[in-house]
């Protein structure tokens, strides 16, 4: 069955190097998952491409002015949930991550009120929430905050070059 959430909160963990995805925290139909950061970059990747191709506006839109537009649809919505948005109470997300299982599968479908989000846990636990697309794109959103706390979308940097006394090691070797 699927319900609207009561709330959402998304929280990266620097211990697990996962985002807690906590949904209805705090309250007796709560459920927590944690996010990788493979899943969580492909997630973000791939529902923003598909909230692109959904927009009736952008759908319509000449091809070189689509990015543009999607930008100004992202921040309409982001402005449209702005009151929407607040604080956990720590004890309510700690429960959660205790009980939150590890994210095998994240899906999005197009429902007739809107979107569909469905959460797979790794024993088997199963959360489908319902949101509208301007509620989609906040919880995109907030993922997108948290991959950047977690440095997730940085690169690594490239190895050293080897210094003369290196090269002098490895060739005594």
């Amino acid at each position: 069955m699927m319900q609207p959430p009561n709330s959402i909160t998304q929280r990266y963990d620097v211990n697990e190097d996962r985002i807690l995805v906590a949904i209805n925290a705090g309250s007796t139909d709560a459920n927590g998952y944690w996010l990788t950061r493979r899943l969580a970059l492909s997630f973000i990747e791939a529902s923003s491409a598909y909230l692109d191709r959904m927009s009736p506006v952008v759908s319509k839109t000449p091809t070189a002015l689509r990015g543009e537009l999607a930008t100004m649809e992202r921040q309409v919505a982001l402005a449209r949930t702005r009151r929407s948005v607040s604080q956990m109470p720590p004890a309510a997300l700690a429960r959660a991550t205790v009980a939150a299982e590890l994210v095998v599968a994240l899906n999005v479908t197009r429902v007739a009120q809107g979107f569909r989000l469905k959460f797979r846990g790794g024993k088997g636990r199963e959360t489908a929430v319902g949101c509208s697309q301007v509620e989609l794109q906040r919880i995109i959103h907030m993922l997108e905050q948290e991959v950047a706390k977690a440095g997730w979308r940085e690169r690594p940097s490239p190895p050293e070059p080897p210094t003369d006394r290196t090269e002098r090691n490895r060739r005594a070797h």
